[in-house]
């Protein structure tokens, strides 16, 4: 192994010219030593000509930093999932069996040094809870009793046990056969340029390149209009007209451009960008070009979790790939035009998935949300007009470019404003998790039945943490999955995630758990999250305790009022969905 030093100031070599530099360092940092030596501070502030504090601030606001020398002692590293998915499918009694068994607690050695606990809130391998990973290897739908077998043994370097792609999590269903963006997952090999031209592939890139080369602009307003024609909306979680930010950037005639792929994907139950990248990279990257080339982009980012390892060695590979031809570089498909991508990944902190979080933590500060306006598309990356979509996105933009018979097929899929088809996401008490790729618009009744539900099945949170929860009553069953539909019932699509939870769901324990990671992934910026979201559980230990229950629901219903309306970003404003939704349907359960 490397000196620590002479570790550091390779490093921060390689990261000249890069974005992202205090990532690259750091987290080479981490996989080298395991921690963050205190000289390493000093050195990294003194070669990147910034202050020691800001280099301190960076790493001490995401998870994967320790600053801490770890035992040298050999011991192995359990690491549990946390998510609502993984505790709808029996992590909570995993976990306590964990804890009691081998006398942890989360951030501790046992007591003879042997194993360490740790946590994270998302693997993003949802269709199989509960999972935790031991020693590097991930291990799916983990119970007790298969816990103690796992720990038993040393482990073997297996590609079953591993971070692995997991084809069989999309579903063909017999009332909708025709996949969109997930036909080619399964059936090419990710790495090969060849498989995936063979496929159609490339192919919207190349009638764009043809169509700029003829007709310049005019040829770029053409797809622009295309693409606003579609109602394509950003499948990350906002909904945002993917065409309008295409066109505020591209109206943006002075200054440097970027394009962002957003793979910050957090949200439990959410894990089809996970799938797609593994699967279909290059329909992303061929999106994320196309973008570019409408645009006047000339660097690409694709901003990926940390949690995703192999998603990670597989991009790697396959930007390696494209370098070496023409459609990364400074000359794409003979076009005069160049466009490249370098990938980014993260440190662990789920607001980062937030766009203006996302671009401030490229920029080597704090991932804190930005004040908006203005908006990326006119003042984004480093202040210059981004075009900042999620993974998804991006694939389905190339699908609908491809041809007008794509663009008109898309159009006839789902309802007025949520056109064309989500990845619905499913997990927890059902028999047959996975992913569904259906049109807008199906009934929350035709996917549970798909996903074979149990019959104990009490409630469902649709779009991730932030999302409102709805009990299996007629009203919700007969809720049109689409956009306007679940916000029209106070809830958020999302991600396209719907968690599935049983009538043992232990709702105090799922209340608290919540709060917990709303405290833990604030990024403290404004007063009313940063404040609120510790003050709203403190008040819910006494509602628990049963103290003056009426007189504490009635602040904490005022503190998610302001909290909606007075913070900066979608994480703070979007806390009341959860909460006020699992007090209006449970609230004697929860209360008593």
């Amino acid at each position: 192994m490397e000196k620590p030093d002479k570790l550091i100031l390779r490093l921060i070599e390689e990261a000249k010219g890069r974005q992202g530099t205090l990532f690259y360092i750091l987290n080479g940092i981490i996989k080298e030593i395991g921690y963050i030596p205190e000289d390493a501070v000093m050195l990294i502030a003194e070669s990147l000509n910034i202050s020691k504090a800001e280099v301190y601030g960076f790493l001490s606001f995401f998870k994967n930093y320790n600053a801490d020398v770890e035992s040298d002692r050999a011991y192995r590293k359990i690491i549990v999932c946390k998510s609502e998915s993984c505790e709808a499918s029996g992590s909570k009694q995993l976990l306590e069996h964990i804890k009691t068994s081998l006398n942890l607690d989360f951030g501790k050695y046992s007591f003879d040094g042997k194993y360490f606990l740790d946590y994270v809130y998302c693997f993003g391998h949802c269709s199989s809870s509960p999972v935790v990973k031991v020693d590097g290897l991930l291990y799916e739908k983990v119970t007790p009793e298969t816990f103690d077998e796992i720990i038993k043994k040393l482990p073997e370097p297996d590609v079953k046990n591993s971070d692995f792609i997991n084809i069989a999590d999309l579903k063909n269903t017999k009332n909708y056969r025709k996949s969109i963006i997930f036909k080619r997952c399964g059936n090419i090999n990710p790495l090969s340029v060849e498989d995936y031209v063979n496929a159609g592939g490339f192919s919207a890139l190349k009638r764009v390149v043809a169509e700029i080369k003829s007709s310049g602009d005019d040829g770029k307003l053409l797809f622009i209009n295309e693409l606003k024609r579609s109602k394509l909306r950003g499948r990350g979680g906002a909904g945002f007209s993917a065409g309008i930010k295409w066109e505020t950037v591209f109206k943006e005639k002075f200054g440097v451009k970027y394009i962002i792929c957003n793979a910050d994907e957090g949200d439990s139950g959410a894990y089809a960008d996970r799938i797609i990248l593994e699967n279909d990279p290059m329909s992303v990257i061929e999106g994320m070009i196309i973008a570019a080339l409408i645009t006047g982009a000339e660097y690409g980012y694709i901003y990926l979790r940390s949690e995703y390892a192999r998603t990670k060695s597989i991009l790697e590979n396959v930007l390696s790939l494209l370098k070496k031809t023409d459609y990364l570089g400074k000359n794409i498909l003979g076009l005069g035009l160049g466009f490249d991508i370098d990938l980014i990944t993260g440190a662990g902190s789920y607001l980062c998935g937030e766009e203006t979080a996302l671009m401030e933590s490229i920029e080597n500060k704090r991932g804190t949300v930005r004040m908006r306006p203005p908006v990326p598309a006119v003042s984004g990356l480093y202040g210059q007009p981004t075009v900042l979509n999620n993974v998804l996105t991006f694939a389905y933009a190339a699908y609908i470019f491809k041809d007008n018979s794509n663009l008109e097929y898309f159009l006839s899929l789902g309802t007025e404003n949520s056109k064309g088809t989500m990845p619905f996401q499913v997990s927890g008490a059902v028999k047959n998790s996975g992913i569904f790729e259906l049109p807008f618009g199906v009934t929350l009744k035709e996917v549970l039945n798909l996903a074979e539900a149990y019959e104990s099945a009490k409630m469902v949170q649709i779009g991730g943490p932030l999302g409102a929860y709805f009990s299996l009553n007629d009203e919700f069953l007969n809720l049109k999955l689409s956009y306007e539909d679940v916000s029209e019932k106070g809830g958020m699509l999302g991600h396209g995630g719907i968690i599935v939870f049983d009538n043992k769901t232990d709702l105090k324990y799922r209340l608290l758990s919540s709060l917990d990671f709303f405290i833990d992934e604030s990024c403290g910026k404004c007063a009313p999250c940063r404040i609120g979201t510790v003050r709203v559980k403190e008040l819910f230990e006494r509602v628990l305790k049963k103290q003056n229950i009426e007189e504490n629901l009635k602040i904490i219903d005022d503190i998610l009022e302001s909290m909606k309306n007075l913070s900066l970003c979608g994480f703070g404003a979007g806390i009341h969905m959860p909460v006020r939704s699992l007090l209006a349907f449970y609230k004697n359960e929860i209360k008593t």
